[in-house]
């Protein structure tokens, strides 16, 4: 792998999977998946399958693979069952906690003009709040750590929290601040633009969270927040044998993260900010050398970056509402489908890009329902998911296998 513009090697060597392989079949896969997400959501769900298959010198196409450090033995039909049925992630997600306010607009006026709003919605936001939701949504179980005011603004936050079945217990309350409102004005081709207050988002420190409740984490989720409490938490994660990822927002750049990014297992980035962090820190997203970098791309997908190659899928065609919040929900359900499977966490987060075949399409699936929704909060229920998964076969996953 040499860069984010190199094609993935797979089936016909040329980056797509030949066309009579693992197509006609994918009807009964998803059917099959369908009846595994049935049991797991149940009273007494089953074992799941392997993640893969060991690599073989074999090809797609049922040649050998060439002598060089790239290897083409991609399974062409990969096992989309959510695996595991008894694991059930624990996930504290520590970051910003926000009251939303989103305003539709036609588009968005000039210097000095002024334009009409067609809708105006208030709900609860930030990433971590936004993380924790989408998990239990998902069927995980969340605590969320943050802060918030002293204010209608944070007991509002809360109050949604707790009624969409995150635990806030663990959110400290600063009374001497008001809770972070964002103000997001989304046009109508469903671009946006934020404003926003700091306000209490960042009042919360690393030595306010409870270590029991650290403890029995299985993953610690970060998002924006002080540098030093990133640090810091993701150092007590590792200590108490939780993995870690970072999503570290549109400030990467511009803020001393590098202890939390080489804490964390997993990076979450847009193009835009893995293109940053390459360019001013020493952690390059698109060519990892020790961990896992899932990086969202819009309308084209997402792409997964690991040492030993990487997996893309090209997305899901929609007609967007609002993306505001998409990438949270990529990120809840990436974890979601990560964390379900030892195979992939069972010793920190695998390196096998194979391992992420459903991870990736989970969270496209995933982000593609939230653009779907007004504001950043949306119902990432199982059944949307499948719904979403199954307009996409696997052969539009791309993948690279480096040896």
């Amino acid at each position: 792998m040499s860069g984010r513009d190199d094609p993935p090697v797979d089936g016909d060597g040329k980056g797509h999977p030949p066309d009579d392989e693992g197509v006609d079949d994918w009807d009964e896969t998803v059917a099959e998946w369908d009846r595994e997400v049935d049991e797991w959501e149940g009273d007494a769900p089953e074992g799941g399958d392997d993640a893969h298959d060991e690599p073989s010198d074999e090809t797609a196409d049922g040649g050998t693979a060439p002598d060089d450090d790239v290897d083409p033995a991609v399974d062409p039909d990969p096992d989309l069952s959510p695996g595991d049925a008894d694991r059930v992630p624990k996930v504290v997600s520590a970051g910003h906690i926000n009251w939303d306010v989103t305003i539709h607009v036609d588009s968005l006026p000039e210097p000095d003009g002024e334009t009409r709003i067609d809708r105006l919605e208030q709900s609860g936001g930030g990433s971590a709040a936004n993380v924790a939701v989408g998990l239990v949504d998902l069927g995980g179980q969340s605590v969320v750590y943050g802060s918030v005011g002293g204010d209608e603004s944070g007991a509002l936050a809360l109050r949604e929290l707790a009624s969409a079945g995150v635990d806030p217990g663990q959110v400290l309350v600063d009374a001497d601040e008001p809770t972070s409102v964002k103000y997001v004005i989304v046009d109508g081709g469903g671009e946006l633009l934020m404003l926003a207050n700091d306000g209490a988002n960042e009042s919360f420190s690393a030595a306010g969270l409870d270590r029991d409740t650290l403890a029995a984490a299985d993953h610690l989720h970060l998002t924006g927040q002080q540098p030093e409490t990133a640090a810091a938490l993701a150092t007590a994660a590792a200590e108490a044998g939780a993995t870690r990822s970072f999503d570290p927002g549109r400030r990467v750049a511009d803020r001393e993260f590098d202890a939390a990014l080489h804490a964390s297992d997993v990076l979450f980035l847009n193009d835009r900010e893995a293109d940053a962090l390459a360019a001013e820190t020493d952690v390059d997203p698109w060519e990892p050398d020790d961990r896992v970098v899932a990086i969202k791309l819009g309308d084209e997908g997402a792409t997964v970056r690991t040492p030993h190659g990487s997996v893309s899928h090209p997305g899901f065609d929609v007609d967007p509402v609002d993306t505001t919040g998409a990438g949270d929900a990529f990120a809840a359900g990436f974890l979601a489908a990560a964390l379900r499977e030892p195979e992939i966490t069972g010793d920190g987060f695998s390196h096998d890009p194979r391992d992420y075949q459903v991870p990736i399409l989970v969270g496209n699936a995933c982000g593609a329902v939230a653009t779907e929704s007004v504001t950043a909060r949306t119902d990432l229920s199982w059944e949307r998911v499948r719904e979403r998964m199954g307009e996409s076969p696997e052969t539009d996953l791309l993948i690279e296998v480096r040896a």
